[in-house]
């Protein structure tokens, strides 16, 4: 099998989606030995993969661009492969079979994904919409996360089922041996981006009014990334009246993240939507409940390890942060709980069905 995979998503500071298709690739470099293995990245990620047995094709062709079509189909297509793995669900739409990961679909449905313009919402969700439908015709199998994001491909694109898998993801920060955390420190964790999304303007809320109440409450770390959300996530934490138990972290390396991890109380992920949650799963593998919503792709996840709870409603977002810290035992339960959960996701699993289905479609 000769296999070319589009790894332009990876970027240089490694996201979630970075991520996914690193742990993908390592886990099928060692299941597959005998493939040939080639991705294409763009020139400041190419770093990342320079320790996978894999062959490096750079390329400065931007994601999301009418142009990258014409750059990459003839490429691809004189590659000799016999299939094309995309970790991205738009993007080229060669001739040979084709496999697309869907991560989520929030591009098309969570109100301001594009920021708090009206018209770049709607001309962003109908282009958006028009590529991925583009790539879902063109596809012979979509990979995704999870049920969740099943269900949102279902309704969006009715059909599109049919091709599609639920492939799951893993973690690589944690290597099952974590023990469960009844003797951590007294703090609560987030981590993720800052984006309308991820409801962090209801967390920050949440947390001030705890913290009000009792100002003995324990303090908040939230590791969140730099991109176009941060300066008004900072703003919202300036104006807030806990401020100064917040305390603001980014850039931080996998060993300060695992560390994180495991000397937090729990993890707090309020999402509004979340196509998988790969910072509960990375929580939960170092024995750390979550407090996460209900509704969403973290209550799959997640479910007998953490606490759930309405995005929607700050007084619930505040019931749940307050059970986590107030009940020695409980957390002990869902840190138990959160270790086996951890135990059933694995980039070998993913992998393994990601593999599966290339068989098929090329058979």
């Amino acid at each position: 099998m000769q296999l070319i995979m589009d790894a332009r998503a990876l970027q240089k500071q490694v996201d979630g989606i970075g991520r996914y298709s690193l742990g993908v690739m390592e886990a099928l470099s060692r299941l597959e030995p005998d493939w040939t293995l080639s991705v294409i990245v763009n020139p400041e990620a190419a770093v990342h993969v320079e320790a996978l047995h894999v062959e490096t094709i750079v390329s400065s062709a931007a994601r999301f661009r009418h142009e990258e079509n014409r750059e990459l189909t003839p490429l691809i297509e004189s590659s000799g492969a016999d299939c094309y793995l995309n970790f991205s669900m738009a993007g080229p739409a060669p001739s040979l079979p084709t496999l697309i990961s869907v991560h989520d679909l929030m591009v098309l449905n969570v109100p301001g994904y594009f920021g708090s313009s009206f018209f770049r919402n709607i001309i962003g969700k109908f282009l958006f919409g028009r590529r991925i439908k583009r790539s879902i015709d063109n596809a012979s199998a979509i990979s995704v996360l999870s049920e969740a994001t099943l269900s949102d491909l279902r309704r969006a694109f009715p059909g599109a089922e049919k091709k599609a898998f639920v492939a799951g993801a893993g973690q690589d920060l944690f290597s099952g041996d974590e023990e469960g955390n009844s003797e951590r420190n007294d703090y609560l964790l987030y981590v993720g981006n800052a984006r309308a999304y991820k409801n962090v303007t209801r967390l920050i809320v949440a947390y001030s009014r705890l913290k009000a109440i009792n100002p003995r409450f324990p303090g908040m770390k939230m590791v969140v990334r730099r991109d176009r959300a941060f300066k008004d996530f900072m703003r919202d934490v300036q104006d807030c009246s806990a401020r100064d138990s917040i305390t603001v972290l980014s850039h931080v390396t996998d060993d300060d993240l695992r560390k994180l991890y495991r000397s937090c109380a729990g993890l707090v992920m309020p999402s509004l939507k979340e196509g998988f949650g790969l910072p509960a799963l990375e929580a939960m593998a170092a024995g750390s409940p979550v407090v996460a919503s209900v509704g969403t792709a973290l209550e799959e996840l997640v479910g007998d390890a953490g606490i759930l709870v309405n995005p929607e409603s700050v007084q619930d977002i505040m019931r749940g942060m307050a059970l986590l810290t107030s009940q020695p035992d409980l957390r002990k339960r869902l840190a138990r709980n959160a270790l086996e959960r951890a135990s059933n996701y694995s980039w070998e699993k993913t992998a393994t069905a990601v593999a599966g289905r290339i068989r098929e479609i090329t058979s």
